[in-house]
């Protein structure tokens, strides 16, 4: 890690993590619903990290209203299976929930600039893997089992094997 990249961590989150999101298929966790939702919030983050001055305020909103509908689906999914640790993971989107909404405020009031709105997609993009890999992974698993019986099977294109991963053509 570079210093200056060191430096952006200090802040408790990667500042550079937008500029790198790209939605690809090891974020599958195999529920459809919910990796279109992943999908598309990836195409809204990079959107946001992408704005200028005179699409800031649009690609926030954008942002906000994703999120409002994405985390509303998983809320009603999670009733709808009663699902365990439902509070957490409502807990945690709140909390992102309230960020972009008070970001998004603060910026029709004019009172946060561009850098502002660039930093709460760095952190939004520097949250979202740890969010998919332990709450919403756990989330799909429950909903296909409860669904169908089985956990899902998930099919990865372009992945390659890691050198902890053992090749079926070694």
């Amino acid at each position: 890690m570079s210093h200056h990249h060191a430096h952006a961590r200090q802040g408790g989150f990667d500042e550079y993590a937008a500029g790198q999101l790209e939605w690809n298929d090891a974020m599958l966790l195999g529920h459809g619903p919910t990796d279109d939702a992943h999908e598309e919030f990836v195409q809204v983050v990079k959107a946001l990290d992408a704005c200028n001055v005179v699409t800031a305020l649009g690609c926030l909103q954008a942002v906000e209203d994703h999120l409002l509908s994405h985390f509303e689906s998983e809320r009603e999914w999670m009733v709808r299976t009663a699902y365990p640790n439902m509070d957490c993971h409502l807990d945690e989107h709140q909390k992102v929930l309230d960020s972009v909404s008070e970001v998004n405020q603060l910026a029709k009031a004019g009172q946060v600039g561009l850098r502002d709105v660039r930093r709460l997609a760095a952190a939004l993009a520097d949250w979202f893997p740890k969010h998919v890999t332990y709450l919403d992974s756990a989330l799909s698993t429950w909903i296909t089992k409860r669904k169908h019986g089985g956990a899902p099977v998930i099919l990865r294109r372009d992945i390659s094997a890691g050198p902890q991963q053992a090749s079926v053509f070694a």
